[in-house]
């Protein structure tokens, strides 16, 4: 009687943490298409818009360099320690973005089938 209590305990953690899992992914994952465009914020303000077809470099504020070639952007130098932003693969999806958490920048892919969480 107690293992099958057991058991059925560790079913409902498995299928709460299963529906867990499912909701974060379906509202977390960018929507699949081509972006148009990339905003680049400084503290949450808006920085800069840039056009994703268009080959570019922007400093950012002395902070980082963000990079736009064959219509995917990426952070080529940053100032922050840990660089993962630098690390981190080129973006070009709509709702994908790079987070430089120490220096407070943001570059997310907007336009297409864009959403907000």
């Amino acid at each position: 009687m107690k293992n099958k209590r057991l058991l059925c305990d560790l079913l409902l953690i498995l299928a709460i943490a299963a529906l867990a899992g499912a909701i974060f992914l379906l509202t977390r994952l960018p929507s699949g298409e081509e972006g148009e465009a990339v905003e680049i914020r400084i503290g949450g303000e808006l920085f800069k818009v840039l056009p994703l077809d268009t080959d570019s470099s922007t400093d950012v504020g002395g902070l980082c360099t963000v990079v736009i070639e064959n219509g995917a952007a990426r952070v080529s130098e940053s100032t922050c320690s840990n660089l993962l932003c630098v690390n981190h693969r080129p973006i070009s999806r709509s709702g994908e973005s790079i987070v430089c958490l120490p220096n407070g920048v943001t570059v997310r892919v907007s336009g297409g089938a864009d959403f907000y969480i």
